[in-house]
């Protein structure tokens, strides 16, 4: 049961890194290692919402650099008097975690 359960999760995660422009040449450059990929995909999936090529109401993130995300991410959490979206989402977000967001979208394919 619970290797059903997990190939289950791995075809959802390989699902999700497709629908964002991941390449098997992508996932083995190093920039996440496996099992952080997964999460770093499924996390930064609601980006896609508002600054994926789809969302022309908000600047895009393809050029930015994984610095660049990861600093403006850090500095939407740390700003406490903040009350936008990006401040409310950025703080559920642990230090480790927005690292890995953002290494995954500077490293997307296409972007």
């Amino acid at each position: 049961m619970i290797a059903a359960a997990r190939k289950v999760c791995l075809m959802t995660a390989a699902a999700v890194l497709i629908a964002f422009g991941w390449t098997e040449k992508q996932a083995e450059s190093g920039v996440l290692e496996s099992p952080e990929l997964g999460k770093a995909a499924t996390m930064a999936a609601a980006c896609g919402g508002c600054h994926g090529k789809g969302g022309d109401a908000i600047v895009g993130l393809d050029t930015r650099s994984a610095d660049e995300i990861q600093s403006l991410l850090m500095a939407y959490k740390a700003d406490a008097a903040g009350s936008s979206v990006m401040h409310r989402i950025s703080r559920g977000y642990s230090e480790a975690q927005i690292r890995m967001i953002a290494a995954y979208l500077a490293a997307r394919e296409g972007r």
